[in-house]
């Protein structure tokens, strides 16, 4: 009588393999970045055209009744304004070659800048001799400062948060997209009060 065979086990299957970790894009922050500010730069510029347009039309622009802005105090703010400029591309050309030391520095003495020119801007609004509604021109005046001061906070508090990132190692001449992603908000930031300064002060 023949025995038959049993057939030969088939061998199982291998597991299936487990998710796949995909490596996470770098360098994205400054691009989404760059990208709020150009969305940002087209608001600034609708502002400067719009006083532009009523300049044109106005037969006393400034108002000369109690429309008095002194020059000191905003050129001093300038001044801080331009010197934080310098400070930022600092930080970012230290960490490029892993110099965390001045890096660190150079973002504090940044955020002390920008708190500095919030403080003299504060002071300038807290006392202006106009209300924002007497005139176009009072008005673009509280605007526009205010403008700068809303992006100088954001910019301080991400300022802080790169400070904090930085002191933990996050950031090194291989990756450090976030911090430079700060610095183009910041240098857009000094842009807006530079814009604010030459014409409302330099050219009124």
């Amino acid at each position: 009588m023949a025995v038959t065979e049993a057939p030969e086990a088939t061998p199982a299957l291998p597991p299936a393999p487990g998710p796949i970790a995909l490596p996470e894009p770098r360098g994205m922050a400054p691009f989404g970045v760059a990208m709020f500010v150009a969305a940002d730069a087209a608001v600034l510029g609708g502002l400067l055209a719009a006083l532009f347009a009523l300049r044109a039309q106005s037969f006393v622009w400034p108002p000369p009744e109690g429309a008095r802005l002194g020059a000191y105090l905003p050129t001093m703010i300038t001044m801080t304004v331009l010197l934080s400029a310098v400070s930022v591309q600092w930080a970012v050309w230290s960490i490029r070659r892993n110099d965390q030391r001045n890096c660190l520095f150079a973002l504090g003495l940044t955020a002390f800048f920008g708190l500095a020119a919030l403080n003299g801007e504060w002071y300038q609004l807290a006392h202006l001799n106009f209300a924002i509604s007497r005139h176009p021109f009072d008005t673009f005046v509280y605007v526009l400062v205010g403008f700068h001061m809303a992006h100088a906070v954001a910019g301080v508090v991400l300022l802080v948060t790169m400070l904090a990132r930085t002191t933990t190692g996050e950031f090194s001449a291989d990756e450090h997209s976030s911090l430079t992603a700060t610095a183009i908000f910041w240098q857009f930031a000094n842009l807006a009060w530079v814009a604010a300064y030459a014409f409302l002060w330099v050219k009124p």
